[in-house]
C-alpha cells in the first residue's frame, strides 16, 4: 500500500515574529550599553546577547548608533510613561501626596530598569555626542520637571530649603544607587535590591529624607 505520509503537508516551523526579534535585540542592547556603554559595545556582542545573527540585527537596525538611540528612546519612553500615567492617577490629590508618590514610582522604575542610569553614567565617562542627545531629547525634560516641582515644595516647606539642581541629584543619587550597585549591594548588605520589600523599604528611606516622616502617602490613590 502506497503511504499516505507523502500527501500529508509539512510541519510548520514557527517562527518569532519581527516585532519579537526586535524587541529581543532592543533589550539587549540595553544591557551591553548600560555595561559597556557606547563605545564599548559591539552590535556583535547585542546579537549573541539577543541570541540572533549579525546580519537579522543589521536588517533591523542600520547601525550601532541607529540601535544605541531606538533602544534608549524605549527604556526613558517607558519612564516618562509610567510617571505621566502616575501624575494623571493623582489629579486632585494634594501636592506633597502626589509628590511623595511620584518619588516612589520614579524608584520603583529605577528599581526595576537600573539601566537608566546606567546608560546615563556610562555616557558621562565620554562626554560626547550620545551625552549630548540623552540630555536634549530625554533628561533635560524630566530635569525641569523635577526641579520644577521640588522648587514649588521647598517654598511651602515640604523639602528642605535647597536649590532645586542640588535637591534634583539628591533624589537622582540617593534613588537609584542601591539597584544600580545591585551587586555590591548584595555583598554588603545581604539584601536584594530587587525584592520588593526592599525597593519598598528604600523608597520610605528615600522619601523619610526628604520629605520628613510618612504621613500616610503610601496608602493615597
Amino acid at each position: 500500500m502506497e503511504s499516505t505520509s507523502a500527501t500529508k503537508p509539512p510541519p510548520r516551523v514557527t517562527r518569532p515574529s519581527a516585532d519579537a526579534t526586535r524587541g529581543a535585540i532592543l533589550a539587549a542592547a540595553l544591557d551591553v550599553f548600560s555595561e559597556r556603554g557606547f563605545d564599548g559595545a559591539s552590535t556583535r556582542k547585542i546579537a549573541a546577547r539577543a541570541g540572533v545573527t549579525q546580519p537579522l540585527l543589521n536588517y533591523h537596525f542600520s547601525s550601532k548608533d541607529e540601535l544605541w538611540r531606538a533602544a534608549v528612546d524605549v527604556l526613558f519612553t517607558r519612564l516618562a510613561d509610567q510617571l505621566t500615567a502616575r501624575a494623571a492617577g493623582l489629579r486632585g490629590v494634594d501636592e506633597v501626596t502626589s509628590a511623595r508618590l511620584l518619588v516612589r514610582e520614579f524608584i520603583g522604575f529605577s528599581a526595576r530598569n537600573p539601566q537608566v542610569h546606567r546608560i546615563i553614567t556610562q555616557e558621562c565617562k565620554t562626554d560626547g555626542p550620545q551625552m549630548d542627545w540623552l540630555v536634549e531629547r530625554h533628561i533635560q525634560p524630566l530635569y525641569e520637571a523635577t526641579a520644577s516641582m521640588l522648587a514649588s515644595l521647598a517654598e511651602r516647606g515640604a523639602v528642605p530649603a535647597i536649590p532645586p539642581a542640588h535637591l534634583y541629584y539628591i533624589l537622582t543619587g540617593a534613588g537609584p544607587t542601591m539597584f544600580v550597585l545591585g551587586p555590591e549591594c548584595r555583598r554588603l548588605t545581604g539584601l536584594d535590591p530587587s525584592a520588593d520589600e526592599v525597593i519598598e523599604a528604600h523608597a520610605d528611606a528615600v522619601c523619610l529624607l526628604l520629605f520628613g516622616p510618612d504621613d500616610g502617602a503610601r496608602h493615597a490613590p
